[in-house]
């Protein structure tokens, strides 16, 4: 019987709570970022699939780096948060590094922080082997899917102020947050995405976004997946019968990072991937 009692405490726990963090909602946000960019009407992605940091550093050839690269790293308060991090941490590396040596620094820094996150989300060690292929319509779908995660709201721990604070809204978008903040554990998959994202609002407008529905259109133009059988499947990892690594989607988000990390490019050198085995 204490068995018994103690198996389903653990069950209810991990159904509520995981070890997943705010900061790896910015972390692996970002890390998105840098593979995709989604281009709608061409239907094809704009980025060049790896973890270079050239969201930030080559976007708009790179005029746009101290405001964080590509403006949508500026959407969304965690991943703004670790996107103001890096090119602060650049700013910082540039005192004594060259231009190419900081920005090698900074890369460094970022995969640190995309293993941590990477291993908390999902429960997998992060790729050791890099994969020298380019990303796919398949693995963007899988990542979208994870988008399960994302907390409508989150808590702000300040002297002043509220006490919360919703992710979708508009002048939220750059609150930058403190470490208390980003290290709030958050409530783990359920299969839905919390109500704020299925009505986004734009500004000036009383028009809404559903990136639920955004995203399982997307999943079901690009991918053999469908978003209700992902969503499903989540649901069960996150009342504890389903273990995330038996997620049958799981394998497109580890070969996805397997080929971020990767030093080349259709036969070119990543000069700034440089802690990670030739591929």
């Amino acid at each position: 019987m204490k068995n018994l009692i103690l198996v389903i405490t653990i069950a209810l726990s991990t159904s509520v709570f995981s070890n997943v963090l705010l900061r790896d909602v910015g972390v692996i946000g970002l890390a998105s970022h840098d593979m995709f960019s989604w281009d709608r009407k061409a239907e094809t992605n704009t980025e060049n699939g790896r973890l270079d940091l050239s969201t930030i550093f080559d976007f708009e050839n790179g005029k746009r780096w101290k405001k964080g690269g590509d403006p949508k790293n500026g959407e969304n308060a965690p991943v703004w948060t670790i996107t103001k991090n890096i090119v602060d941490y650049h700013k910082n590396q540039l005192r004594n590094h060259t231009w190419e040596q900081a920005r090698i620094n900074s890369v460094i820094y970022f995969h640190k922080m995309i293993k941590n996150s990477f291993e908390r989300l999902t429960g997998t060690p992060f790729p050791q082997e890099a994969m020298n292929l380019d990303v796919t319509n398949v693995e963007q779908a899988a990542m979208r899917a994870l988008h399960d995660i994302l907390p409508g709201k989150a808590k702000l721990f300040r002297a002043t102020g509220p006490k919360e604070f919703k992710l979708t809204g508009f002048f939220n978008r750059k609150k930058f947050l403190n470490e208390n903040e980003m290290n709030q554990e958050l409530k783990y998959f359920d299969g839905d995405y919390d109500q704020e994202y299925k009505e986004i609002p734009i500004p000036f407008t009383s028009k809404k976004i559903n990136l639920k529905e955004v995203d399982g259109k997307f999943i079901e133009k690009y991918s053999s997946y469908k978003q209700q059988e992902m969503l499903e499947e989540l649901a069960l990892v996150g009342k504890g019968i389903l273990n995330i690594q038996d997620v049958s989607f799981i394998h497109h988000i580890e070969e996805l990072f397997s080929k971020g990390i990767c030093n080349q490019i259709a036969g070119e050198k990543v000069i700034w991937i440089t802690e990670q085995p030739d591929c």
